[in-house]
């Protein structure tokens, strides 16, 4: 009836949004990532970050 997947896991990612001009960026996970949490110093400006979303990914469905 229903097909057997692999169960391939989720790739994680951290999103991090910059406190001053709003840069997004999306890295892979860290150890120690959390919500809320300080990110590295922002590409665009050199602001401090913060860590807005933490979630995984599943590689798309080969058919």
């Amino acid at each position: 009836m229903f097909g057997r997947k692999e169960s391939l896991p989720p790739t994680v990612y951290s999103e991090e949004t910059c406190n001053s001009c709003g840069e997004k960026s999306r890295r892979p996970f860290e150890q120690g990532d959390y919500v809320f949490g300080a990110g590295p110093a922002c590409k665009k400006c050199h602001s401090s970050t913060m860590i807005t979303a933490v979630y995984g990914e599943y590689p798309p469905e080969k058919r």
